[in-house]
């Protein structure tokens, strides 16, 4: 496993979004975030949900994975936000470094 990985989650819209990119970038618990928009489709509260929402991608260090989670689903507007950690295996030297230098060193 790599030291390295993508946590996703998911929000309304770019503005919903934003205060807890800036939040998180501003902690240092990521150092780059991407989003993407995305129509999800899924069950909630027994009824049948398809929705355009906003995809976001933090490029972090798995360390600082259970700080990162613990500060989205304190300020995440969703009762119960997608918070996923993808491994990140492999990737550019360069970039893994660069991911170090923007992150919190505990």
């Amino acid at each position: 496993m790599g030291k390295y990985g993508i946590v996703l989650t998911t929000f309304e819209s770019e503005q919903q979004a934003k205060p807890v990119i800036d939040e998180i970038l501003g902690s240092k618990l990521a150092a780059c975030v991407q989003e993407i928009k995305i129509r999800s489709h899924y069950t909630w509260k027994n009824e049948l949900h398809h929705d355009d929402e906003v995809l976001v991608l933090f490029k972090t260090r798995k360390e600082l994975y259970p700080e990162l989670e613990k500060k989205l689903l304190k300020i995440h507007p969703y009762e119960t936000p997608e918070i996923l950690l993808i491994d990140a295996e492999n990737g550019s030297a360069a970039y893994l470094s660069w991911i170090d230098g923007q992150t919190r060193k505990d």
